[in-house]
């Protein structure tokens, strides 16, 4: 009987580990990720459901700082969200944000959701999953040598 006790949490222990969330290291996030900007969100506007529920989000969001990519300062950048789903970024209006992002079609989604998106709080820190690290940080990441492997991350799918 302990050896089937023992089975089964072994069992729930290796299957539980796939629903987390797989953080990188910020040179992956960094490399991985096709724009990555500082700015505010400046709607957030729901556009539907999808048949299984989640709704999809449009989030229109207004670059202050583009720290990698061919965005400039004034532009606004159209980011696809999905409410209704555990660990995922929810922006909220008026808020500002560092975030990584991905190119996909006509808009954008954050890379590696949600530790692609870092909220930043009024003395400048960044809070979530960007806490403890700095601006300076981020820099030095981008300037980084890539890794041979990035991981591989498929986009939203509707």
């Amino acid at each position: 009987m302990k050896n089937l006790a023992l089975t089964i949490c072994l069992v729930l222990i290796t299957f539980g580990g796939y629903a987390m969330i797989e953080t990188m290291n910020l040179e992956q996030l960094a490399h991985g990720a096709d724009l990555i900007v500082s700015g505010s969100i400046s709607a957030v506007k729901s556009t539907g459901k999808m048949p299984d529920g989640p709704e999809i989000m449009a989030n229109q969001f207004e670059v202050k700082e583009c720290l990698k990519g061919d965005i400039a300062v004034g532009d606004k950048l159209k980011i696809k969200t999905l409410r209704g789903i555990e660990d995922n970024v929810e922006f909220v209006e008026g808020r500002n944000y560092l975030l990584f992002l991905r190119t996909v079609e006509n808009h954008y989604e954050v890379f590696n959701s949600p530790q692609g998106s870092w909220p930043i709080e009024s003395d400048g820190s960044f809070s979530a999953m960007g806490h403890g690290k700095t601006v300076e940080q981020v820099k030095t990441a981008i300037q980084s040598r890539p890794l041979k492997f990035q991981p591989d991350f498929d986009p939203l799918s509707l």
